[in-house]
């Protein structure tokens, strides 16, 4: 075979290579808002999930991302992506979200560039808007306030591979969103079903009202494989432009990372460009010590996948509700949260098990009700 041919054919294979793993951010063409000063109202034309369904209020972790910057280059037309909050101050999301960068990116196994990928600047904090709810803010009507970024954590990284993933830390809590716990401990396994949400492309609607979701999708590698780092993992079809830094949603609620890039391999647009490709994603896992101390810049301890969430209230604090509790069980008695039990099992040192109702919980011994 000549020379000529073979640079030929690794050509072709890297432009087919680049068309797959076109960025996933909602490119200028794919969301743009405009947004005046402060406590101004804004207005919007945007557009989710292939093949997916509304998504609900349980999901409110997921949030939608923008940046809009007139003066600085990359942020006159703005830009929409997906966030998941990890505190009510904190949002994981992509790098390229946040970040002036190449408009695609190939990346081998190892997890360097093959082409593109660079990451030039960070955006500034305070041109990234974000806002809460399942159902698309009205910015016209001024109903809808953003809540701005004020400090982007990253890992340094001047490329997007295998380090696709950025943290907001914002000017002050996010109201209406609600937190979502993370993976840390361990990779995404493949064949592991996984939900995504996000705020993209449909196939169905390119302005859809409401957030989507998609459900029982398969995590089909997990990095190193072919055009995958080591710390990214690829599922099958179900995101595309304006997901990007949306999460993979493993079954126990936890989230194992943010949408980096993906595609068909075809130079079609919109949704005809992701029906039947492929999505890759950074692992949270890979990047666990970066995520840590994003939870520690925002003062509160990492919500990880199996444990209580972190915001509710602990064993001997006052409740309402069993929701407020981190056991789940609220003393309806004592207002206070405890320990569910059966009858005759052990409960912490100074506790007993006593039916309530139709359920038995520990209460403290010296206050037992005979």
């Amino acid at each position: 075979m000549s020379s000529e041919r073979t640079e030929s054919g690794a050509r072709r294979s890297l432009e087919h290579m680049k068309a797959r793993l076109l960025l996933l951010a909602g490119l200028a063409t794919s969301c743009s808002v405009v947004v005046p000063p402060e406590g101004e109202p804004t207005s919007t034309i945007a557009t989710p999930i292939v093949k997916g369904v509304a998504s609900d209020a349980s999901q409110d972790a997921i949030v939608l991302v923008m940046h809009y910057d007139a003066v600085k280059e990359g942020g006159g037309a703005a830009s929409g992506c997906t966030g998941s909050m990890l505190t009510p101050q904190l949002v994981l999301t992509a790098r390229h979200c946040v970040a002036l960068t190449d408009p695609g990116a190939a990346c081998n196994s190892e997890g360097k560039p093959v082409a593109g990928g660079e990451v030039q600047a960070d955006h500034e904090p305070s041109a990234i808007y974000v806002f809460a709810g399942k159902d698309r803010p009205d910015f016209l009507a001024g109903t809808a306030r953003p809540v701005r970024g004020k400090e982007i954590l990253t890992t340094g990284a001047k490329t997007l591979c295998d380090n696709d993933i950025a943290l907001v830390l914002l000017e002050r809590p996010l109201p209406g969103a609600k937190i979502a716990p993370v993976r840390l401990d361990a990779k995404p396994e493949k064949g592991e079903m996984v939900t995504v949400v996000g705020w993209g492309i449909a196939d169905d609607d390119p302005n859809p009202s409401t957030r989507r979701q998609r459900t029982e999708v398969e995590i089909v590698d997990v990095g190193p494989a072919d055009e995958l780092g080591p710390k990214e993992f690829r599922i099958g079809e179900g995101t595309c432009q304006g997901d990007s830094g949306g999460p993979a949603i493993a079954a126990s609620g936890a989230v194992l990372g943010a949408l980096s890039r993906g595609g068909n391999g075809t130079n079609n647009t919109g949704a005809d460009a992701c029906l039947g490709g492929t999505n890759i994603f950074t692992s949270t896992a890979a990047h666990a010590d970066f995520i840590r101390a994003g939870y520690a810049k925002a003062g509160q301890e990492p919500w990880l996948e199996g444990h209580p969430n972190p915001l509710l209230a602990v064993n001997g604090a006052t409740c309402a509700t069993d929701a407020e509790c981190r056991s789940d069980v609220c003393d309806a008695e004592r207002k206070t949260c405890t320990d569910a039990c059966r009858e005759g099992s052990t409960c912490s040192k100074g506790f007993t098990c006593v039916p309530q109702g139709d359920r038995e919980v520990c209460v403290p011994s010296e206050q037992r009700d005979d």
